[in-house]
């Protein structure tokens, strides 16, 4: 299967305090460790999708959020989407727990895990043909991806209790002390 892959790390990071990007995970950037994951998928196109003033350096592409949009994932997944016209596979940064065998095994065949709390957006394939729905949530300013997810129809997938781990997000310092 032919696709890109994107990190997602221009977020605030407000409940952690300081910038998810950079924590430590196991010595290196959590940047860094995210985005060989997905290295070792073999995208054709790999994008960094963050802040300018992150000075985050790769030899991925970086597509900076505007300094104005404060549109979220939506602004970022779209505006990557409409860059590489083929089915792109998303990551948030802050999603540590994710192995390269479940991106690769259950995540990139397609579609949206579905859990306890709603549809997993941010570890996700999505297709050029969902772009007319985000970028008419985005023209409105309609930011939640659950609703844009549940108007695009995508394939879904009901996640299992064992697969929920995989999906944890490291938004405070308790999460990352739980690990």
């Amino acid at each position: 299967m032919s696709f890109a892959a994107v990190l997602l790390c221009g977020g605030k990071s407000t409940r952690m305090g300081r910038d998810k990007a950079f924590i430590d995970w196991n010595g290196r950037p959590l940047w860094q460790v995210q985005l060989e994951k997905l290295q070792q998928l073999g995208p054709e196109r790999l994008l960094i999708s963050c802040r300018a003033e992150q000075n985050i350096v790769s030899d991925a592409e970086r597509v900076f959020d505007p300094i104005d949009a404060n549109d979220g994932p939506l602004g970022a997944i779209t505006r990557c989407l409409e860059l590489v016209q083929t089915p792109l596979l998303v990551l948030a940064v802050d999603m540590p727990w994710m192995t390269v065998e479940f991106l690769r095994d259950r995540i990139l065949p397609g579609g949206f895990f579905r859990g306890p709390h709603g549809y997993e957006a941010l570890c996700a394939v999505y297709e050029p043909a969902m772009l007319p729905v985000l970028q008419e949530a985005l023209r409105q300013k309609q930011l939640a991806l659950q609703r844009v997810i549940e108007k695009a129809t995508p394939a879904i997938h009901d996640l299992s209790f064992e697969d929920e781990l995989f999906f944890r997000n490291a938004n405070t310092q308790a999460d990352l002390s739980s690990s």
